[in-house]
């Protein structure tokens, strides 16, 4: 969030259990982390995170490779191939890529 101030927000603050990343040359384009943390009977820990994405009807008809559909399934293998914090790194640096140039 330090990082970047300007797209990453915590509803909650430091307690939240979802951070919303925006992109100012995107107005209406959202993307919403949720997260959760499972234990099992052995106590072993799961972190759970899921993708939620808030976009104009507009973007939905003219994603005719369904990227966005398919966003949250996406970020669930990024996630899995470089770990939870270089994926999140990685989602908002794409989505603000033009505000960092």
């Amino acid at each position: 969030m330090e990082k970047y101030p300007d797209a990453v927000y915590l509803s909650e603050g430091p307690s939240s259990c979802s951070m919303e990343i925006r992109s100012a040359s995107r107005p209406g384009f959202e993307l919403v982390i949720v997260w959760r943390i499972q234990i099992d009977e052995d106590g072993k820990v799961f972190p759970r995170l899921d993708l939620l994405t808030k976009v104009p009807q507009r973007a939905l008809e003219l994603d005719k490779n369904r990227a966005i559909e398919t966003a949250p399934l996406s970020f669930r293998t990024l996630v899995g191939l470089l770990g939870i914090e270089a994926a999140l790194e990685s989602l908002i640096k794409s989505l603000c890529a033009e505000e960092n140039n």
